[in-house]
């Protein structure tokens, strides 16, 4: 009787997962399969799909357009994520304070990540327009001289990243947020008994018991930052002179501008690659290194 409930049950669960699945299989897993397949072919759409083998990704490392995409990517993901990161933490301890003003500070942060990536893409490039952008406006108030925020190749990405930690820092905050309420309250109880102050409670209580937290923030905005493209098509294109363009942007222009769909995804597979090998490090890591 009771394995027959158990075949019920797993019947049961199965058929209402087959949706889910589904849908998952066909949007998820087969692109991703049909990418790595079609990475070994020379195909633009119109034309026969022809088998190249491994020149795609042998084109890649030694395309100066693929390496420098690659490069901005980088340069993206080194400073953005720890920005964001500790932007995200700060707002945290704000937002889980008892208090009303906690309250309303976790819905205004996290109020930005609720708009989509055109609003908050072409928002900042109003705002760091150069001629009449609010960021120049407030410059030319206090005496100082306009900056071509998007127009400057040596500031252009930094007002991506401005633009970006604004927007995202709020996803993060949540994350923290959530583990900061599943510290006991008794432990910070203990704590201000045995006279520890707000910043050894911090260092001491906080940031150890949120390390399974951290990692798993740190691991999806690496993630996140991997994959950026939207704000930087709308704010920059790319531009000026490239330094902005980062490597979704090239493979986009590659796959739906020239239609080269097997480079394509022989340079999102790596991109893949990368993302794969930087998340399975993080998770590996030993527990004495996260902390």
């Amino acid at each position: 009787m009771l394995l027959h409930d158990a075949d019920h049950k797993k019947r049961d669960i199965l058929f209402f997962s087959l949706p889910y699945l589904t849908v998952y299989v066909a949007f998820m897993v087969f692109p991703v399969v049909y990418g790595f397949y079609l990475s070994f072919f020379d195909w633009n759409i119109l034309s026969t799909k022809v088998f190249v083998g491994l020149k795609n990704y042998v084109e890649a490392f030694s395309d100066p357009e693929f390496l420098s995409s690659f490069f901005h990517t980088i340069q993206f993901v080194v400073i953005s994520t720890p920005l964001i990161i500790v932007v995200g933490f700060i707002m945290a301890l704000i937002a889980v304070r008892p208090t009303k003003t906690g309250r309303i500070s976790e819905t205004v942060f996290f109020l930005p990540y609720m708009l989509s990536t055109s609003v908050v893409g072409t928002l900042w490039a109003w705002i760091f327009q150069k001629n009449y952008g609010l960021a120049n406006q407030l410059l030319k108030s206090v005496g100082l001289s306009p900056l071509g925020w998007l127009t400057d190749p040596s500031i252009a990405m930094t007002s991506i990243i401005i633009a970006t930690l604004w927007w995202t820092a709020g996803f993060n905050m949540i994350l923290f947020s959530a583990g900061m309420k599943q510290i006991p309250e008794e432990i910070y109880d203990a704590a201000k008994i045995d006279g520890a102050g707000s910043f050894t409670t911090l260092t001491k209580i906080t940031i150890p018991l949120l390390r399974d937290t951290s990692l798993l923030v740190l691991v999806l905005q690496i993630i996140a930052s991997f994959k950026v493209f939207g704000q930087v098509y709308v704010m920059t294109g790319g531009g000026p002179y490239g330094t902005t363009r980062v490597l979704v942007q090239y493979v986009y222009k590659t796959g739906f501008s020239y239609f080269r769909l097997g480079y394509a995804s022989a340079m999102s597979i790596l991109l893949f690659m990368v993302i794969l090998l930087v998340s399975v490090i993080q998770f590996l890591r030993k527990p004495d290194e996260t902390q």
